[in-house]
């Protein structure tokens, strides 16, 4: 088991007998040996389309907070906003740590690293601002590993982002100074690697508006370098502008963008998400649907196994989001919604995107409740996953997202993993 766990999860494989499929990244240790992580690109593994696959889910394995964190990391009550990703044979993990879920002036960050699939850990880095910390997002690329986050303000009912940051690791436990990159107030959500070329999903704009419908700039960049964004067509740099802010992003076999938006603002598609697609020959030329679907997906991860592209996401009990209040006025409706939605309990999920009709299809709940769901999903095989999530502890499944997020129990951070099966 143990073997089969290092091969599948390709986190330290030392010889040819344990190769993943698909390309890597490679290392060489102070012996010689070589320390390969696996590719996270899809498109660098061979997965028989013809196959019909079944996903086994495993058991959380929780790693934050534990004894296991090394100084001077600390896991203050709330542990949530976490990215995941192989690079140079070891698991990172990033996460934010605060008193609570709201905006706080003791937020921090931290980076760790494991080379035992998180069984024990290294301290790597902390970024503390004396203001909001949130959205960590790591980015491999030509060698590097990159970490970004944004700067928020310390108001806990406005939503006050300022600057999106960045640092690159030059050696174990040493990173270069933070240093801002993108617009100011500029949020980041996706960014993946996909044939060579990094991808980020961003937006800007009056998130939670008070009155009014907000306009939300959705931004879609690339990156050869890593270092250096713009947008995917210089003529078409916003591809969503509403009420959408977070937009998770994969590409299916033959190149083509699939997107899950958040419509949590509201504008004249109605509230909830949309499923939107672009061909490989323009990837800025978005497709939404003109209405969107009532059920809003928070915190969305896509990613894709062979011709099957996946969501893991919130999952809003007792919804749709959109409970199709069309008689009140756009402030009373909005209002109304985020209301009943803070006052229901809460899932995270993973889902399956139909591609032929362009909707979100439930497969299956994961380990998750109350507040809940900032899943990171990474590859470490042709067929074998790793996820990251948070979620309050689980013996209350029934409690609201707004009383786990003031509760003094707080949130955990897990680890599990997703095998593909043939059927």
């Amino acid at each position: 088991m143990l073997r089969s766990m290092a091969c599948g999860a390709a986190l330290l494989l030392l010889g040819p007998a344990c190769a993943p499929q698909g390309s890597s990244t490679a290392s060489s240790t102070s012996s010689g040996a070589v320390v390969v992580s696996p590719s996270d690109d899809p498109f660098d593994h061979a997965v028989d389309s013809s196959v019909t696959y079944a996903m086994d889910v495993g058991a959380p394995r929780f790693i934050i907070p534990s004894a296991a964190l090394p100084h001077p990391a600390i896991a203050d009550l709330a542990n949530n906003n976490v990215d995941i990703i192989l690079f140079e044979g070891k698991l990172f993990v990033a996460w934010r740590s605060a008193p609570n879920h709201w905006a706080h002036v003791d937020a921090r960050m931290y980076i760790l690293s494991s080379s035992d699939m998180g069984e024990t850990w290294d301290f790597e880095h902390e970024i503390s601002m004396q203001t909001d910390v949130r959205e960590p997002r790591f980015l491999a690329m030509n060698g590097v590993l990159r970490f970004h986050w944004f700067e928020g303000g310390t108001n806990i009912f406005g939503f006050e982002p300022k600057h999106m940051w960045r640092i690159a690791r030059t050696a174990p436990g040493v990173w270069t100074e933070q240093e801002q990159f993108g617009g100011d107030k500029e949020v980041p959500w996706t960014m993946a690697v996909r044939r060579g070329v990094a991808y980020l999903t961003s937006y800007e704009g009056n998130h939670y508006a008070a009155t009014g419908e907000s306009q939300i700039a959705v931004f879609f960049k690339k990156s050869t370098d890593g270092v250096t964004w713009t947008p995917v067509n210089p003529e078409r740099p916003v591809v969503y502008q509403g009420g959408v802010s977070e937009v998770a992003f994969e590409f299916d076999e033959d190149g083509n963008l699939w997107a899950v938006t958040r419509n949590e603002d509201g504008d004249a598609s109605g509230f909830g998400s949309h499923v939107c697609f672009a061909p490989a020959e323009d990837l800025a030329a978005w497709e939404c649907p003109q209405q969107s679907h009532p059920e809003r997906y928070d915190s969305p991860w896509m990613f894709r196994h062979g011709r099957d592209i996946y969501l893991v996401a919130r999952r809003d009990v007792g919804g749709p989001f959109d409970e199709d209040l069309s008689g009140l006025s756009f402030d009373e409706e909005r209002q109304r919604y985020l209301v009943d939605y803070w006052n229901r309990p809460k899932r995270s999920a993973i889902y399956k995107i139909d591609q032929a009709t362009r909707s979100v299809v439930f497969l299956q709940d994961l380990p998750g409740v109350g507040d809940t769901a900032f899943p990171s999903v990474r590859r470490t095989g042709a067929h074998t996953f790793i996820v990251a999530n948070y979620t309050s502890p689980l013996d209350r499944p029934d409690i609201s997202w707004i009383e786990a997020q003031g509760s003094d129990r707080g949130t955990q951070i897990y680890l599990l993993t997703l095998q593909m099966r043939p059927q």
